[in-house]
């Protein structure tokens, strides 16, 4: 965690949510209202339902529940239960509707006092007689369905004035008969909560004052996780699997299966990043999952001490293509003395020696490890030959600028460090980006602000020439055999 950020601090526990940001990876940036605290008691397998719970959490706001309100709620799958139980942990009795039998348990296990299996039972005869003919006086749509059945069933079963929310992505055509009639109230429910799909409160981190909107999508994450401490969600009973995350794509796949059973699966990773809390159910399935291998790492000072102490005499370099000659070789001359340019073709690096003042040209990479006056070594070649030319280099013990990328493969990579950690030379890798003026500016501005930083790159190159978009036009559509006319000027 930021050490700036005043309300975290390094081995906090938290949960956060967005699916802009929160990933499965070593490291998250996260805006800090969209994390929070995770209270003592609750374990991190808990903790994974923050955003789920969330969700269901702001349908129950928009719903609105009294003590004693009879509720209905339209699907039992994860979002469904939860909203069950929090609606049964407000003081609503609930009336739960699904198409499989094998979702009683759960949803009776969660609070709901009834439970109504489409197909076995006839929804309006259980909702007249459960409401003694008086109707629901609210349903929760937690269904994802092209049919329209549930909002019509919702509808006929609530009480005149009551409210219906939709909450899963379902077909919702209103009747006009029927809610003109019982003038009934339709509300949608936004995700988390206040603030979700606000960039100035998710990433410009401007909360919402509390004596205006009370519950904001990081508010309602707070809530679940306590309601989860005091024990009021049973997310025991709908965790039908804990697996370890090695498996997750076998995890999704069965997810995928016609009749699958599982209700709420919990991915984990290794023991070690189970936390001092988790049980030690966790510990001894985890234990169990490979070990990535331990990142090799050099300290500081080592890397600080192979800064040059002093300039080098002379550059060699390797690769007279376009961009050394249009884009490297124009920035270095005058400012370093060139020793030999090395090109395949010896046209191209006869013309690059007279141009630049290159002391002598040639076209083997040999010839530039002969001599015995130490030079530092440009390496502008095409890609696969970096990595055996700086290994040669290192090996010589010389400074080196290479172009990107360094290497192909982790295994050349691998051989590159290995090779420099024998070499008294260095290596520099040209991601020029870094010196341009704007992310120069850039860095600057950024070095004030405290907390995770994110940064939006958009290049406008300028207005295309008409005639060249008409040319490229023709290629494309008269396929790879097409002959392509240069327009003038390019």
């Amino acid at each position: 965690m930021d050490p700036l950020n005043t309300r975290f601090r390094a081995g906090d526990r938290v949960a956060c949510g967005g699916t802009e940001c929160a990933f499965h990876a070593e490291y998250l940036a996260l805006p800090d209202l969209l994390v929070a605290p995770v209270p003592a008691g609750v374990e991190n397998w808990q903790a994974a339902y923050t955003t789920l719970c969330a969700i269901a959490l702001q349908a129950v706001r928009q719903t609105g529940p009294q003590l004693g309100d009879r509720v209905l709620v339209m699907g039992q799958g994860l979002v469904g239960l939860l909203v069950t139980s929090l609606l049964e942990a407000a003081g609503a009795r609930v009336m739960a509707v699904d198409l499989m039998p094998s979702r009683r348990s759960f949803s009776r296990a969660m609070g709901s006092e009834k439970v109504v299996i489409l197909g076995e039972q006839n929804l309006s005869d259980e909702l007249r007689a459960w409401t003694d003919g008086y109707g629901v006086d609210a349903a929760v749509i937690c269904t994802a369905t092209q049919s329209n059945t549930p909002i019509e069933q919702a509808a006929e079963g609530i009480r005149d004035r009551g409210r219906i929310v939709i909450v899963g992505n379902t077909r919702a055509d209103l009747g006009w008969k029927i809610f003109y009639e019982k003038e009934l109230e339709v509300r949608y429910s936004r995700s988390y909560g206040p603030g979700r799909y606000d960039p100035s409160y998710e990433w410009g981190g401007n909360d919402y004052p509390i004596g205006y909107v009370r519950w904001t999508e990081q508010r309602n994450f707070q809530a679940c996780l306590e309601l989860m401490a005091k024990g009021q969600i049973n997310l025991a009973a709908i965790t039908t699997r804990r697996a370890p995350f090695k498996d997750a794509l076998a995890v999704y796949q069965d997810l995928m299966q016609e009749g699958a059973k599982d209700i709420g699966v919990v991915l984990e990773y290794e023991s070690a990043e189970c936390g001092a809390r988790e049980s030690a159910e966790c510990g001894a399935r985890s234990a169990e999952l490979p070990r990535p291998a331990a990142r090799q790492t050099h300290p500081e000072s080592e890397i600080r001490d192979q800064h040059l102490t002093t300039p080098v005499q002379r550059l060699d370099v390797i690769g007279a293509g376009n961009f050394a000659r249009t884009m490297l070789l124009p920035h270095l001359k005058n400012e370093i003395p060139f020793g030999t340019i090395v090109n395949r073709t010896a046209l191209s690096a006869n013309h690059v020696r007279d141009k630049f003042g290159f002391e002598t040209a040639a076209t083997d990479s040999a010839e530039i490890f002969k001599g015995t006056e130490p030079a530092a070594v440009l390496i502008a070649t095409r890609h696969h030959l970096h990595a055996p030319l700086v290994k040669r280099a290192l090996a010589d013990h010389r400074h080196i600028f290479v172009e990107k990328p360094l290497c192909l493969s982790r295994q050349e990579l691998a051989e590159i460090d290995a090779a420099r950690a024998k070499s008294r030379g260095s290596v520099m890798v040209g991601f020029n980006r870094r010196f341009a003026p704007a992310i120069a500016d850039l860095k600057e501005i950024l070095a004030s602000v405290p907390g995770p930083k994110t940064a939006s790159f958009r290049v406008m190159p300028g207005k295309l020439d008409p005639q060249l978009l008409t040319s490229f036009a023709s290629f494309s559509t008269r396929g790879l055999c097409a002959s392509w006319r240069r327009p003038p000027g390019l």
